[in-house]
């Protein structure tokens, strides 16, 4: 009995130095994409072109500036698109913004960097719900419907944009090209 003790002793000394006390946190070199055919279909607002109501590509354009993110269109898909989480993070905002009908924010973790990612003109009703914890791939919403409430009046598209700090910025364009720092062309990341 004494040296069954003395065992479970020893062996319950050595426990703690085999468990880690935080568990790895899963690195990963590449992001998946936030929609179907992401690359191919940013064709009319890529990340910081400057748009003004006479020279947009989307006609009657109502904003001025430098684009904060890339348009992903689907304006030619009248089925429900889905919306994916790049990576695993926390939605930090979910809810309706003006000029965008619903939007989700994401805080991801990427190259050891944290991240926010906003996903804007998605359906209210299917976005999930602040403080959720997602991985990569996970369906956070879908797409709002072109030209209604959903998308705030605009076309059925995706505008995803990735912010360098941890302070929300709903901003879909800036008036000068240095304030575009605070943002990340979501394109440089999916090489």
């Amino acid at each position: 009995m004494k040296i069954l003790l003395l065992f479970l002793s020893l062996f319950h000394q050595t426990i703690p130095a085999l468990i880690p006390t935080v568990a790895p946190t899963p690195s990963s070199d590449r992001l998946l994409p936030p929609i179907a055919q992401f690359k191919e279909r940013i064709t009319k607002k890529p990340f910081g072109v400057y748009i003004t109501p006479k020279s947009s590509p989307v006609q009657p354009e109502k904003f001025t500036g430098y684009h904060t993110g890339t348009d992903v269109e689907y304006q030619d898909i009248t089925a429900d698109v889905p919306v994916f989480a790049i990576t695993s993070g926390i939605v930090i905002f979910s809810g309706h913004v003006n000029g965008y009908g619903g939007v989700i924010i994401i805080r991801h973790q990427f190259q050891n960097k944290d991240l926010l990612a906003l996903y804007g003109h998605l359906k209210p009703s299917s976005l999930i719900p602040k403080d959720s914890v997602v991985k990569a791939g996970d369906t956070i919403a879908i797409l709002g419907k072109g030209f209604s409430s959903e998308t705030d009046g605009e076309r059925k598209h995706l505008h995803f944009a990735i912010l360098k700090s941890d302070k929300i910025d709903f901003r879909g364009y800036v008036q000068k090209q240095p304030e575009l720092a605070g943002w990340i062309d979501p394109l440089t990341l999916y090489n």
